[in-house]
């Protein structure tokens, strides 16, 4: 074979070759959906069905059992609350049954005037409670007057007690001292708190002078 046949034969090996890669996809193609397992179809295995009922059923116990301890604790805490409460009672009703007692054989032991002393004497310390409230809502509803009489601070109401005030009289005293040193206190918070920020009224921090002083003269209100 000579050197003219040679090249002509691998002239065609080559168009041979050409034409061969010609005929190669040019990409690899993607499953389309329809050939794509989804999960319905996987589960028509039996052994994947079987596994799968198995892990849901063990999901669904644990989160059925966490469910259960949480009531039984809530259960158990309820339960120990009403305990409780039940043996309170029950020492309450325990301790007025023994004075009761103890009461009855006092009154026993007495001759009849004792008795009689021993019911009038309890029905004045009676009196005496109900006059005792009865007064301290009376002086209440006075210091109230007091204060809207004299257009003080509604505020003010809440620093004052009947119970400080031992008679009537005492009430208007009593509502104009408290009221002069709420207005002192309030004048130095707004002193104190004008120092930190003098911008909240001078509209310019810049303007911040070393020790900003401001006096309001929050004085009483006396009326008319």
């Amino acid at each position: 074979m000579n050197e003219d046949e040679l090249n002509q034969g691998g002239n065609q090996n080559m168009e041979q070759d050409q034409n061969n890669n010609n005929n190669l996809p040019n990409s690899v193609e993607t499953p389309t959906p329809s050939e794509t397992q989804n999960l319905d179809v996987l589960l028509q295995d039996p052994k994947l069905q079987a596994e799968f009922d198995k892990k849901l059923e063990k999901a669904m116990n644990k989160a059925i059992r966490a469910k259960e301890q949480e009531f039984a604790k809530r259960e158990s805490a309820l339960q120990a609350s009403i305990s409780t409460e039940k043996e309170k009672m029950r020492q309450n009703i325990l301790e007025e049954i023994e004075q009761k007692k103890k009461e009855a054989e006092e009154m026993a032991k007495m001759s009849v005037e004792e008795r009689y002393k021993k019911q009038i004497d309890n029905q004045e310390l009676k009196i005496a409670e109900y006059e005792k409230e009865l007064s301290l809502i009376r002086r209440r509803d006075k210091i109230a007057e007091v204060v809207k009489e004299k257009n003080y601070d509604p505020r003010l109401l809440s620093l004052l007690r009947a119970e400080d005030v031992s008679s009537d009289e005492e009430i208007e005293d009593y509502v104009d001292k408290r009221n002069q040193i709420f207005l002192e206190a309030t004048n130095a918070r707004v002193q104190t708190l004008l120092k930190d920020h003098p911008d909240v009224l001078l509209g310019d921090s810049k303007k911040k002078k070393a020790e900003p002083e401001f006096n309001f003269n929050f004085t009483s209100k006396k009326s008319q």
